[in-house]
């Protein structure tokens, strides 16, 4: 049995990261399916504020994580946003030790397939969400 530790980017219509500005605060990245053997999983999440951070430069970050198809109809099925999301992490581009970017690394759940959900609390600047999934996979 062997193991393996792969790195996936996490893709918002084809690009690496989503500009969330005032104007559209939110964003649901493009679907990530996990390997078959996939057994565990962390995700890094990182927000880079564009301009001069601000007291509440915040972003909320949600895993729209599936099981499968619920209902039979050929296509798996995924939480919307944060309303009904697991909640991954607040990354604060204001109260920060260095710069105005913030990161976190937290577990994810193991399913068929993850979405990334984030929304700027921003007032007025444009705030740069990435993403990078580490699964394990047992072979």
């Amino acid at each position: 049995m062997a193991v393996a530790n792969n790195e996936l980017q996490i893709v918002w219509s084809s690009a690496n990261y989503k500009d969330l500005t005032t104007g559209a605060p939110s964003a649901t990245s493009d679907l990530m399916a996990l390997s078959g053997g996939t057994v565990d999983a962390l995700v890094t999440v990182k927000a880079d504020n564009q301009g001069t951070a601000a007291d509440g430069d915040t972003v909320d970050l949600y895993a729209l994580v599936s099981a499968g198809d619920a209902d039979d109809d050929t296509t798996d099925d995924y939480p919307h946003d944060e309303t009904d999301g697991d909640f991954l992490a607040q990354l604060d581009t204001y109260n920060v030790v260095s710069g105005d970017i913030a990161t976190a690394t937290v577990r994810l759940k193991v399913g068929v397939g993850v979405k990334i959900y984030a929304i700027s609390s921003a007032a007025s600047n444009t705030i740069r969400v990435s993403a990078v999934v580490n699964e394990k996979v047992v072979s």
